[in-house]
């Protein structure tokens, strides 16, 4: 896989990832002076607040640098909804967090869905509600990041699953099982819609960067 970390954001020679074909994953500071948008996306931003702006651009930063590190020619990613839009041929996924800006553009799978969260940000008041019953007890034997990786993974399944079916996921529906020795994750579906289903034969991995986590969810059909 292709790998870019903006040095404002982190030391790109601490995280190592799989060879994962034809994948390119960049990480990309919100402070960074040369995030900016291509023509098409700047209407799309015109409206937002600033927060919202902020995420947007550096977000669609990280995408068009991830789109140059597969070789392609940097390409507007439009918008849906809320979701993005990627080119023909091409999937994607964004995220962000308070200080990050992390996308992921690939020509080999069938979808992709990314996550960057603080790892603080998972405290225990919150498990029942994001986490179910055995996920709890698995947490209990895990380091102290593994809430936060757990709860990142949910949301890289999710936004890779959602392109592809269109349906909503319950924190609930979703069982996250952590090899935690290879940080990789599987996701188990139980819910209604047997579409969402196709979550079982996706593989995810993860990179604990710092004070942040990073998930990245595949599904090849």
């Amino acid at each position: 896989m292709h790998w870019y970390c903006d040095p404002l954001a982190y030391d790109e020679q601490a995280l190592r990832w799989p060879t994962i074909p034809a994948t390119a994953l960049a990480l990309t500071s919100k402070e960074n002076p040369d995030a900016e948008l291509m023509a098409a996306e700047v209407p799309l931003a015109a409206k937002l607040g600033e927060k919202r702006r902020i995420d947007f651009v550096c977000g669609r930063h990280s995408a068009h640098l991830a789109q140059s590190m597969l070789g392609l020619p940097r390409g507007p990613v439009l918008q849906r909804g809320r979701e993005p839009v990627w080119g023909p041929g091409l999937c994607g996924s964004i995220s962000h967090s308070q200080q990050w800006a992390l996308a992921a553009v690939s020509t080999h799978w069938t979808s992709v869905g990314v996550d960057v969260e603080l790892t603080a940000r998972v405290t225990p008041k919150l498990h029942q509600s994001l986490f179910r019953p055995e996920e709890i007890a698995a947490l209990s034997a895990l380091p102290s990041q593994a809430p936060a990786v757990m709860f990142a993974a949910k949301e890289a399944g999710y936004k890779a699953i959602y392109p592809l079916v269109g349906k909503y996921i319950g924190f609930q529906e979703a069982g996250i099982t952590l090899d935690w020795k290879n940080q990789e994750f599987r996701i188990c579906y139980d819910g209604e819609h047997a579409a969402n289903k196709a979550l079982e034969s996706g593989l995810g991995h993860w990179r604990i960067a710092g004070d942040h986590v990073i998930t990245l969810f595949l599904i090849q059909d």
